[in-house]
């Protein structure tokens, strides 16, 4: 029988002026296979295991990093009696425009650069002394929380992609691996525009590809075709505002995209199981209707 991966679609903060969120967990027998569509990383503080990532298998320690693209499949497994212990970061697409570092993605979605590694001595210290003072930042309520977390998750970042490349060798090697890593640049460009009319079409002639291609592009990387990719996008923004604003239901329909109201309110249903209005309610929505 085919398991398919579990789609996680929330997480703390998610619908907040600020989508980040940061814990310390145990994995003391597995984390089932799942994807998402945000942004993740983690860092083994303790444990053995492995993980896999779109099929391919790491072995997991005390300072492995892993930085996890939207919409890849994996699963973390830990050793009988050496459960993982780990820093495990979420936070939203945008966030990572916001702190300048959105070319993180294409390069990790190149096949070239790994999406993980083991970090060595003096970057595992700095990150994880950086993750402390972060999760201390992130529980507290001190002023200019945000700035503070935004800087340290920056200079995370850049500690993770100085030791990456440090350690491995970064080039183009054809046409056809550039290409395939212009799908992050995509995914990008979807979730900055997505208020916009987008089309397949329209995509393919500005990335410079073909429909086909693209069309495949995204059911290899992102399980589902554009449409479907697009409504989600699009839907979630919507809930955002449903929950965090009082805008009308018509003009969040407007607001996200869609320029019929029908339209907006059956893709909604079809993905959330009930109407915006009731979503709104369920979720303590005081907005006009």
């Amino acid at each position: 029988m085919t398991i398919f991966p579990m789609y996680l679609s929330t997480y703390p903060n998610m619908d907040t002026t600020f989508p980040f969120h940061l814990s310390i967990n145990e994995i003391k027998s597995s984390f089932p296979s799942h994807r998402h569509d945000y942004l993740e990383f983690s860092l083994v503080i303790e444990g053995q295991g492995h993980e896999v990532i779109n099929g391919k298998k790491h072995e997991m320690e005390a300072g492995t990093f892993t930085f996890i693209l939207p919409y890849q499949i994996h699963e973390i497994v830990a050793e009988k009696d050496r459960p993982l212990i780990l820093f495990n970061c979420i936070f939203d697409l945008g966030l990572i425009h916001d702190i300048g570092l959105q070319g993180l993605l294409s390069e990790t979605g190149e096949s070239e650069l790994n999406p993980y590694l083991k970090l060595n001595d003096e970057y595992f210290y700095k990150i994880k002394r950086n993750l402390e003072e972060m999760y201390e930042e992130y529980n507290g309520n001190k002023p200019y929380k945000e700035i503070v977390i935004k800087a340290k998750l920056t200079e995370v970042l850049i500690l993770f992609e100085r030791n990456r490349k440090g350690k491995q060798i970064h080039s183009i090697s054809n046409n056809h691996s550039a290409k395939k890593g212009i799908i992050w640049d995509i995914i990008q460009y979807i979730h900055l525009h997505y208020q916009e009319d987008i089309t397949l079409s329209k995509l393919a002639k500005q990335f410079h590809v073909s429909v086909p291609y693209l069309s495949e592009l995204f059911k290899e990387h992102v399980g589902l075709n554009f449409v479907h990719f697009l409504h989600e996008i699009r839907i979630r923004h919507a809930c955002s505002l449903l929950t965090s604003t009082t805008i009308p239901v018509t003009e969040i329909a407007l607001e996200v995209g869609y320029q019929s109201f029908q339209t907006f309110s059956r893709v909604f249903k079809e993905q959330k199981k009930i109407s915006p209005s009731a979503f709104r309610k369920i979720n303590n929505g005081q907005g006009k209707q």
